[in-house]
């Protein structure tokens, strides 16, 4: 596995726990493993088993489709459509600009880092 892609990986593990408020311990019980472990997936140091993922996908509530690629789940993407529902086309096509703009921007600033 690529080191960048185990790091990304990582860090959305490790952002999970701290949404969850959760401290490294506690999460690497329940996920079954230990929590050296999990410091190295959320270093990118290590990547981990099929298993692992299960657990931790099922245990913590969030998608492997996230995980992996960073992608927002199709059970996530309602709520987050639900206020722009009552919004006109021509705002929608005006917010999407706005979203791709900003994408573009922080790809732009990412590698000049």
């Amino acid at each position: 596995m690529e080191e960048n892609i185990m790091l990304q990986i990582g860090k959305r593990v490790r952002k999970q726990r701290e949404k969850l408020g959760m401290t490294r311990e506690g999460f690497a019980e329940k996920a079954g493993i230990s929590p050296q472990f999990l410091a190295e997936i959320e270093n990118g140091k290590k990547g981990m088993s099929v298993a692992t993922l299960y657990k931790i996908c099922s245990n913590f509530d969030i998608s492997s489709d996230y995980l992996l690629f960073g992608n927002i789940s199709a059970e996530t993407a309602p709520l987050l459509s639900e206020p722009y529902r009552s919004y006109t086309e021509d705002i929608m096509e005006i917010v999407n600009n706005i979203i791709l703009e900003s994408q573009s921007n922080y790809k732009k600033n990412q590698r000049k880092l």
